[in-house]
């Protein structure tokens, strides 16, 4: 229940931020010029707008403690366009929703790990220079193992199993 809560509540959260935003508009700077201003609308600008700051004040200090942890301290001015990623990840939402009923089963994949400070990439680089210089190594000692010239037990070399009938 736990895990449903957490990732259900992402993306409710992304779907209803510019729903937010539009209250927030309304509530705070529209209606109160129409001169229809009331407690009742204050209290809901208020709330609109408390919800807003608390949402973009998580979403920017679990940003700034994973910027401390990489080291990337440097880089958390960054933190001040959250706003802006909140609306993009709004958008984003809001578009894998409407494919998700239109192309349930489409899936536009995302490679992760491309940027230079990603650890992914680093350590796929460094293992991938490991087993180079393991394998020269043994290369050079002449401890290489050849590989076997009659295995037969691959997937191509057997059988298919009968399967039952229906």
């Amino acid at each position: 229940m736990t895990f449903q809560l957490l990732v259900g509540g992402n993306a409710l959260a992304a779907l209803m931020h510019p729903l937010f935003m539009a209250g927030l508009i309304y509530y705070g700077a529209i209606k109160p010029m129409s001169g229809a201003a009331s407690d009742i609308t204050a209290m809901q600008a208020w709330l609109y707008g408390a919800s807003v700051a608390i949402g973009y004040l998580a979403s920017a200090l679990v940003g700034g403690l994973g910027l401390m942890r990489r080291d990337l301290s440097a880089n958390a001015w960054i933190l001040l366009l959250t706003p802006l990623h909140w609306l993009l990840l709004s958008l984003a939402a809001w578009r894998a929703l409407y494919q998700f009923i239109v192309a349930p089963y489409a899936w536009e994949k995302t490679e992760h790990g491309l940027a230079k400070s990603s650890r992914l990439a680093a350590n796929l680089t460094q293992s991938l220079l490991e087993l180079e210089r393991y394998f020269r190594r043994h290369k050079e000692s002449g401890n290489l193992p050849a590989l076997a010239d009659g295995v037969r037990d691959t997937s191509a070399a057997r059988r298919p199993r009968p399967r039952a009938a229906a």
